[in-house]
């Protein structure tokens, strides 16, 4: 483990969830808006450690645990799973509002970035929750692993093969979403651009 918290230190993980979670949605506001490389530079790369850090704490590298990291899967389902995406929809909000007022500057480079962020935090959590939507409401459930080290504490689904047709479901929409997303983004800022560059006539 990287930090080497336990599951019990719930303080010291609420703390780096929230700080985390509020880097990632407030600084983008500020380092889009300012003019100074070095203040955008240094604000965007804490943005991105924020990133990296909330990323770290879903998949399970930051708490320790004798099953090891089991990157956000639960097979009970991860509360934090509607959170992780939740953060990373509203961290792409500033992203459009420049777009929208034709104030994203290098759209491509910031696109990039984006998509790059929105495939690190809410990717793995896309991929879980669909994954695990599509399994259990299709019948799937677990079962006990044949491990005694273990016992119920590994799992293992009852239908592999419907568990492995969910998974390839839940990867298609964990790469599809965040694109669609820079993509909407990169339109709006193309739009802006061309009505700026083609004002209407006045009456």
């Amino acid at each position: 483990m990287i930090f080497g918290l336990y599951p019990g230190d719930q303080e010291a993980i609420g703390l780096i969830k929230w700080i985390s979670a509020i880097v990632i949605v407030v600084f983008p506001w500020l380092f889009l808006r300012l003019e100074k490389n070095i203040v955008k530079i240094t604000l965007t790369g804490f943005w991105i450690l924020g990133i990296l850090t909330l990323s770290l704490l879903y998949l399970g590298f930051l708490v320790d645990s004798y099953l090891g990291p089991q990157l956000g899967f639960n097979e009970e389902g991860n509360p934090m799973n509607w959170f992780m995406i939740l953060i990373g929809l509203l961290s792409t909000v500033p992203f459009a509002y420049a777009a929208y007022n034709g104030e994203l500057k290098k759209p491509i480079r910031s696109s990039m970035l984006l998509v790059v962020a929105l495939f690190i935090l809410i990717g793995p959590a896309v991929f879980n929750s669909v994954s695990f939507s599509v399994y259990t409401q299709g019948g799937g459930d677990w079962k006990c692993g044949d491990d005694p080290m273990y016992g119920c504490e590994e799992k293992h689904p009852t239908q592999p093969e419907e568990w492995d047709m969910a998974q390839n479901v839940g990867l298609i929409i964990c790469n599809l979403l965040p694109a669609s997303f820079v993509i909407g983004i990169w339109f709006l800022n193309r739009k802006r651009r061309e009505r700026d560059s083609n004002p209407r006539p006045a009456d």
